[in-house]
Formats: structure tokens, sequence, C-alpha cells
């Protein structure tokens, strides 16, 4: 199992509903609204690394009002 969090900008106005159609996507297990840099924080719970990509650029950059996202991957300590 994988875990990555997606930092996503948004663009104005549109950070609730992004929030709610990311949140909505299969490979999220949680997306939150959040201040700073980002606008919504994504949890992306996944198989392996290789989906990350797909997941980012096919499933969250194409929610309208998304601007920009940054992704983290999380290792285990």
């Amino acid at each position: 199992m994988t875990d990555a969090y997606v930092h996503i900008a948004v663009d104005a106005g549109a950070v609730s509903g992004v929030a709610r159609q990311v949140a909505d996507l299969e490979a999220v297990a949680a997306a939150h609204t959040v201040t700073g840099e980002f606008d919504v924080i994504a949890q992306l719970d996944l198989d392996s690394k290789e989906e990350i990509a797909e997941v980012v650029a096919d499933h969250i950059h194409a929610v309208d009002g998304v601007a920009d996202t940054n992704t983290n991957v999380a290792f285990e300590p």
C-alpha cells in the first residue's frame, strides 16, 4: 500500500467544489480544505507508487478549478 498527499491549489471561488469532487475520487482516502499556500490536501490510498501519476494527472487535474498540485509520497518510519 502507498500513501501520498496531494496539495492542491484551486482557482478563486472553487475551493469547496474542488474539495468535494476530489474527496469523491476512488483513490482518495480523505480530502480537506486547509489554510496556507495550498487550498486542499488529499490523501491517496493506492496499491503502488506507479498509480500516483495516473491519479494526479488523469483524475485530480481533471477536476474543474484545480490550478496546480504538489505531491508528497509518505514512507514508513
